[in-house]
């Protein structure tokens, strides 16, 4: 499946990327209109399931989303997450027809060994202000500033990730009651971690993630599922993905 080169080079790729998106990193000025959700789900017989959402930021509301579905060009290495999911969350991207103005993602921002997560290629490729929103930590060390029961309103902030030398990476959010763990939300590119909490928790409403990906995640784990009984073929999809938007109100 490898068909990138080895993974230092890939190391290496990423390393330059860091290099350039730190130096983007700055306050959102502006307040975003539509904001863009990604994430990839897996079918066991046609590989990833990308998806796009477009949420507008005051209503809230989904206004649009698009899908594309292929085979990963790499098996999954931790940390190298953006060269395995970021080629087809391009092609979802392309699909949706819609401006944005900035894109949350799931998975890591600078969070990252490298700081260099998914958010952060895919912000830095777009020229858009990115945020990573992982469900999981992959670098740096926990600071605790409450417990999960202490936690009054939600969402609620209980820490934040550093790394060796003590820079904030990530902020902990418990989004819910429901909710027992964190999740992880960092700055990808063109923004920085404070404007990226800021828009994150204003973007739960209920939910564990904020909603563009909220909705990104559920979408993309039904049509896999919908793929893999039979009940659609990718071909449906390229015809008109609106087809199936009966399932939202559901699902949401």
């Amino acid at each position: 499946m490898r068909a990138y080169g080895s993974v230092e080079k890939l190391i290496d790729v990423q390393k330059r990327i860091a290099k350039r998106a730190l130096d983007t990193i700055k306050p959102l000025r502006v307040t975003p209109k539509h904001v863009v959700g990604l994430d990839v789900a897996y079918s066991r017989t046609y590989g990833g399931v990308a998806v796009a959402t477009l949420v507008d930021f005051e209503s809230k509301q989904l206004v649009d989303y698009s899908v594309a579905v292929g085979e990963p060009r790499l098996e999954y290495i931790p940390g190298l997450l953006a060269f395995r999911e970021a080629p087809l969350l391009y092609t979802a991207l392309q699909s949706l027809g819609h401006d944005f103005d900035l894109v949350v993602v799931d998975g890591h921002g600078i969070s990252h060994p490298r700081r260099a997560g998914i958010a952060t290629h895919i912000g830095l490729a777009l020229g858009k202000p990115s945020i990573g929103v992982a469900k999981k930590k992959l670098y740096g060390d926990e600071v605790h500033v409450r417990g999960v029961s202490q936690c009054i309103e939600y969402p609620c902030i209980v820490g934040y990730l550093v790394d060796e030398n003590g820079y904030k990476l990530a902020y902990l959010v418990v989004s819910n009651k429901r909710s027992r763990a964190p999740i992880y939300v960092s700055p990808g590119a063109g923004i920085d971690l404070d404007s990226a909490l800021r828009v994150a928790m204003e973007m739960i409403l209920g939910t564990k993630l904020p909603l563009p990906t909220h909705y990104a995640d559920r979408i993309s784990k039904h049509i896999a599922r919908q793929l893999d009984r039979g009940v659609l073929k990718p071909s449906q999809l390229k015809k008109g993905i609106k087809r199936l938007d009966g399932f939202i109100a559901g699902q949401a």
